[in-house]
């Protein structure tokens, strides 16, 4: 159940994500669709297998801080871009 949470559910809410960053900054000639592309196909398996590796040297006691660390690491994908889409946005890039 921790691999299917841990590794399965942050694929997934990475992928939606990205595919929704992905569709909000096409058009105009903004890069910013390519962007969020390059990061998530570098970011989402980076996640995946740091999460995987995680969660297995720590499965025989979990400790609340391997959550933390977790949570921390899922979410610097989503936040880089969704900072590009709101540079963007900002500057008029």
């Amino acid at each position: 159940m921790n691999y299917l949470v841990g590794v399965g559910g942050v694929l997934l809410i990475q992928i939606v994500i990205s595919g929704i960053t992905i569709i909000a900054g096409t058009g105009n000639g903004s890069f910013v669709g390519l962007g969020a592309m390059l990061f998530a196909l570098f970011g989402i398996p980076a996640t995946a297998i740091t999460n995987f590796l995680i969660i297995q040297t720590h499965r025989k006691n979990p400790k609340p801080s391997n959550v933390t660390m977790l949570i921390v690491i899922s979410s610097i994908l989503p936040i880089l871009q969704l900072a590009l889409l709101i540079a963007q946005k900002v500057f008029d890039l």
